[in-house]
């Protein structure tokens, strides 16, 4: 039995007995020189695809430093506020015959050992404090001194994450 592709009308043998069918029914219809997606066209397809994709990840990747950046900035204001609020608490509510010894140490104690964030950076503390006058223990006005500290990267000291400065009055009760 053979039976071409195309045509109109066919004999089939089918349980001994022949009966006409029409094949051109049940194959789809010709629809001239469109015949689905050509090489030209998957080609720009992909090509497409490929840069949205790679627009995509270069997105990605820049969210994920400046998340890091910001954790690190976190972090480094954390630190830099913890410390102005230690030594602001180590000299607050002391006569000035008191405060004013008090902060000579602070001044000779420096900054803090490096620390590191949550994500493994290195910060280094800077700090920068205000020498008291020589008559401190002896002036009547409490004098005021600046206490200053900058956490960079302890990699590259020019890269600052923050910075907090704070006045504090000696010898204030």
């Amino acid at each position: 039995m053979t039976v071409p592709l195309w045509g109109t009308t066919h004999v089939v043998p089918h349980s001994g007995v022949s009966e006409e069918v029409d094949v051109a029914r049940w194959l789809p219809a010709r629809r001239g020189d469109d015949e689905g997606f050509g090489l030209v066209e998957v080609m720009v397809s992909m090509l497409l695809f490929a840069l949205l994709l790679i627009t995509t990840i270069a997105l990605l990747f820049s969210a994920i430093n400046a998340s890091a950046r910001n954790s690190a900035i976190e972090s480094a204001t954390q630190w830099a506020s913890e410390q102005v609020d230690t030594v602001h608490a180590s000299v607050a509510g002391l006569d000035s015959v008191k405060a004013c010894p008090k902060w000579a140490d602070v001044v000779s104690a420096g900054a803090p050992p490096n620390r590191t964030d949550g994500r493994g950076l290195p910060l280094k503390m800077i700090v920068s404090a205000g020498v008291a006058p020589a008559n401190c223990t002896t002036s009547s006005n409490a004098p005021v001194v600046t206490y200053t500290v900058t956490v960079v990267e302890a990699s590259d000291t020019s890269k600052v994450l923050a910075t907090s400065t704070t006045r504090i009055a000696l010898g204030l009760e």
